[in-house]
């Protein structure tokens, strides 16, 4: 017969292993909500996101608005990049998916427009953000690379031009691999953060990290 002191070892050794009643070990999470849109700063920007200037005004670059149970952020083409530092590990969620809808792609070939995306894993020596920076562009081909140099992100061209207007689009991108291919090397296990930057009018909803 198990003795009570017995029964609560046993108990003890079994929820240490197992963790509480209906949880799930962390290590098979599947996703995380990098941002959502539903939660809003003083200034009516997304909280947590920070501007690269003050100015043009980005509380009036930005907005976020609501489709049904969507929140989304719209950006009316002025740029002024926003950026939130959010930490998770790209090796266990390698994937970002992200929405985002065109409002308006102004066909210039003498200049070219896009919407970004940025994502940050990690940093360099001087703790400088190591930036990839995924864009529908207005002119440029789906494929193309262009690298920023020394002190500015490498673009990914995902989409070009005006056909797709007015619809949510899903992109999904294996951040870990674009950024061992370009950098050279594994991510950290603790990424930097993400940003958006717009000279195209634009729309964004849904971050989700996953594997």
């Amino acid at each position: 017969m198990i003795s009570k002191q017995h029964y609560l070892l046993l108990f003890s050794i079994v929820t240490l292993f197992i963790g509480p009643a209906g949880a799930l070990p962390q290590e098979t999470k599947k996703s995380i909500v990098l941002e959502d849109f539903s939660n809003l700063d003083k200034n009516g920007l997304p909280a947590g996101w920070i501007a690269q200037r003050e100015n043009p005004n980005p509380a009036e670059i930005y907005k976020v608005e609501k489709e049904g149970d969507r929140h989304f952020l719209h950006a009316d083409g002025q740029p002024n990049r926003i950026f939130k530092k959010i930490k998770w590990n790209p090796n266990r969620y390698p994937f970002i998916t992200w929405k985002w809808r065109m409002k308006n792609v102004r066909i210039d070939p003498q200049k070219e427009r896009n919407a970004s995306f940025y994502v940050s894993l990690g940093t360099d020596l001087l703790g400088i953000p190591k930036i990839t920076k995924y864009a529908w562009s207005s002119i440029e081909k789906p494929g193309s690379e262009i690298s920023g140099g020394i002190f500015r992100p490498t673009t990914i061209v995902l989409r070009s031009g005006p056909h797709e207007t007015g619809a949510w689009i899903t992109e999904t991108i294996n951040v870990q691999e674009d950024h061992k291919r370009l950098y050279n090397e594994d991510p950290p296990d603790e990424a930097y953060g993400i940003g958006i930057m717009t000279t195209l009018e634009a729309e964004f909803s849904e971050i989700i990290a996953h594997n």
